[in-house]
């Protein structure tokens, strides 16, 4: 499970759909994280991360005002990311859209319905990577 520096990681959550973020936070608060950040879409997401310092971003992508791909885009293009790891969540399965995010530099990408081994395994490696920064 997540040791104490991970517990302490801000993780922004970026999820339109209420359920959906429902579990992700669950999820999260059972892995040990506390400070979670939620927006319904990237333009409330943007603004969150003007704001805070986050962690990890976990972004849904079929959004509406502004998608997940877009939000990280325009992150990017901001200088908000700052390294910071960015996991694409989505019902989305279209091998070539997974790929144009993964080009785009999305970290990684988990499939809805998410469950609790496969969040945790993407989390904690992707946290070791930026530890390892």
């Amino acid at each position: 499970m997540a040791d104490e520096k991970s517990r302490s990681d801000k993780i922004l959550v970026v999820e339109d759909d209420e359920a959906s973020s429902t579990i992700i936070v669950r999820l999260l608060n059972q892995m040990g994280f506390s400070r979670i950040i939620q927006a319904e879409n990237g333009n409330i997401a943007l603004s969150k991360l003007y704001l805070n310092q986050v962690s990890l971003i976990i972004s849904d992508w079929r959004m509406p005002d502004m998608d997940g791909l877009e939000f990280y885009k325009r992150a990017k293009k901001e200088d908000l990311l700052g390294g910071v790891p960015f996991l694409m969540v989505s019902a989305e399965n279209e091998r070539g859209r997974v790929a144009a995010a993964l080009k785009a530099g999305v970290n990684d990408y988990i499939l809805k319905p998410v469950d609790l081994k496969m969040l945790s395994e993407k989390i904690e490696k992707l946290l070791s990577l930026q530890d390892d920064k």
